[in-house]
């Protein structure tokens, strides 16, 4: 008993060194009960911490102190022991391969009393059910198929016979949101640049690009952009060039519709009273009461962050780096004068179709897929015979 107590002592005041990386949970904590009381194996009880990490029969606690302690399995109660290997087996099964990342499912998280994770991720909780998420010290990682809920494509008047394709926004390819964003020295506008990529993510998950199209003028403007402000890119890639401000009916009032890729939020409409008190600077952004920096939607240009307050890094024209896109088929040619005034997808999203007007006759264009890399593809422009082709996805590089 009274060597047990004196190698407790000695834990506690002479931690061993971190000698091995986290392969199960980070700083953040470990998900439901993660603050308990532990007891050796000789029933000396009465230390409270987190367990960080577990990994060759020792586990990493972190006292309610602040204090890190490195403690073998073997000197834990058995009752102890049995816990962590419950929370191994359900820490393996929702991290999956991304084991160096803590990963839980959302609605978890949001149970947790004592959760003290990023958050921002709360911001996406509406849209928790298409959406993954996880993070390190540095980054919050958004994962999904880049399409919404809603109907995309009616309205486009000026089209190059794109469809929305779902995208692999996942693993090394995700979405990326610096979490802990620092003012920019000399903050970059994105008028005239940043005109490839994204400049924003959706709460959604649906990636924002620069509301300039690649040649510089404005794309809502020229007719390119749906009822929700988004269309395709060459990649059938869909992507919004409008702050979507629908989202504010599905959000609590004041959260973020969306995150600049410089880590600072976007939040909707300011009122008429709001934008009087506390206007806007020229990247369409100010200071709340507490000194903190956020972005706002407007009806005019430059619509969402007319620049990067915050620290990014500028190459190739785009923000880098970002997820890249899947083409699944030769880019589409400008086909004049249609009007795309249809749109559908089934419930499992494997058959959609759209349907155009041109010169008084209607097109449709439609696809279908078993598994979401071989797709059938049938055009039908209404003046020829109807055509199929077949396209099979290509790995995605980063």
């Amino acid at each position: 008993m009274e060597l047990c107590k004196y190698i407790f002592f000695l834990l506690l005041c002479f931690p061993v060194p971190e000698l091995f990386a986290h392969d199960t949970n980070n700083h953040h904590g470990t998900g439901p009960a993660s603050v308990r009381q532990w007891t050796l194996a000789s029933g000396v009880t009465g230390f409270r911490g987190v367990l960080e990490s577990y990994q060759h029969e020792y586990a990493r606690i972190r006292l309610d102190t602040g204090r890190l302690i490195r403690i073998a399995h073997h000197q834990l109660s058995q009752k102890d022991q049995a816990w962590i290997a419950e929370r191994q087996a359900y820490l393996r099964h929702v991290n999956g391969l991304s084991a160096k990342v803590f990963y839980t499912p959302f609605e978890q998280v949001l149970s947790e009393a004592r959760w003290d994770g990023p958050k921002l991720a709360k911001h996406f909780k509406p849209f928790s059910k298409q959406l993954r998420f996880h993070w390190d010290n540095h980054y919050f990682y958004v994962e999904s198929n880049g399409l919404p809920s809603h109907a995309m494509m009616v309205g486009i008047r000026s089209w190059q016979q794109q469809i929305p394709i779902p995208q692999a926004y996942v693993g090394e390819n995700a979405w990326m949101i610096p979490l802990h964003p620092t003012p920019a020295p000399n903050p970059i506008s994105t008028r005239n640049k940043f005109l490839r990529g994204a400049i924003a993510l959706a709460v959604n998950g649906v990636p924002i690009f620069n509301p300039l199209n690649n040649r510089g003028d404005d794309a809502s403007l020229a007719g390119e952009l749906d009822e929700y402000g988004g269309h395709c890119g060459k990649a059938d890639d869909y992507h919004y060039h409008l702050p979507p401000i629908h989202l504010q009916t599905s959000i609590q009032p004041g959260n973020p519709i969306a995150y600049a890729l410089d880590g600072y939020p976007i939040l909707g409409l300011q009122t008429r009273e709001e934008s009087e008190a506390s206007p806007l600077d020229w990247m369409n952004g100010h200071k709340d009461r507490k000194g903190n920096y956020h972005y706002h939607a407007t009806l005019r240009y430059p619509y969402l962050n007319g620049g990067f307050y915050g620290r990014v890094n500028h190459r190739g024209d785009q923000v880098s780096p970002q997820p890249r896109s899947q083409p699944l088929r030769p880019a589409g040619e400008p086909l004049s004068g249609a009007t795309i005034t249809h749109f559908n997808r089934s419930t499992d999203g494997k058959r959609v179709s759209l349907r155009y007007k041109r010169n008084g006759e209607t097109g449709t264009m439609q696809y279908e897929t078993d598994d979401f890399k071989t797709y059938l593809f049938r055009y039908d422009t209404g003046n020829r015979q109807p055509r199929t082709e077949t396209y099979r996805l290509r790995p995605t590089k980063r």
